[in-house]
């Protein structure tokens, strides 16, 4: 007898075309649009316990004054810096003239309380190559992780990776490969 019927199932749509770079400013800026994340829907997380993981790898290219970028994850419609935080990486120092480098991210988004005021718990690793940040990457959050502000979980709203930078030159930010993955 099992203890329930759990699994893992990859969700469409995937990534066959990869979202346009994003030019990055000192507010987040969405990595994907809501159409190229797959439909959770209303009360997908219906249950305390439901979870996805986010798995996302691409490229960042940097100009001759990048500063510090963040990763900053979000529930809402997946506009810029919209909905609420659930979670950010360190600010991570980033290194100048660096063209099409790779990174990577993976988080998990655990519903611990469902409904209209429902909260999510977030955690994950963010990882940049050497190239472009000496210190590599780091947990998220980055410390002290907490349960989520009030989230509306009755709502079609999405789980939105966002990154900014502090710097006063332009940098672009692309995601290549996308896995969105709803865990049980």
């Amino acid at each position: 007898m099992a203890d329930g019927l759990f699994y893992n199932d990859i969700r469409e749509p995937f990534v066959t075309v990869p979202p346009g770079a994003v030019t990055l400013t000192a507010a987040d800026k969405a990595l994907y649009t809501a159409s190229q994340f797959p439909v959770l829907g209303g009360q997908y997380f219906a249950r305390p316990g439901k979870k996805v993981k986010i798995r996302l790898f691409g490229q960042i290219t940097t100009a001759a004054t990048p500063g510090n970028g963040t990763f900053d994850v979000y529930y809402g419609t997946g506009a810029d810096a919209n909905g609420v935080l659930l979670a950010a990486s360190a600010a991570h120092v980033l290194i100048a003239s660096q063209t099409n480098q790779s990174w990577a991210l993976e988080v998990v988004v655990t519903c611990r309380t469902t409904g209209s005021v429902g909260t999510l718990f977030c955690t994950g690793t963010c990882d940049f190559t050497p190239a472009v940040s000496a210190a590599g990457g780091g947990l998220i959050p980055a410390s002290a992780p907490v349960v989520s502000a009030a989230c509306d979980l009755t709502a079609a709203l999405i789980i939105s990776v966002q990154f900014k930078r502090s710097g006063s030159t332009v940098e672009t930010i692309q995601v290549l490969e996308m896995e969105v993955t709803a865990l049980n």
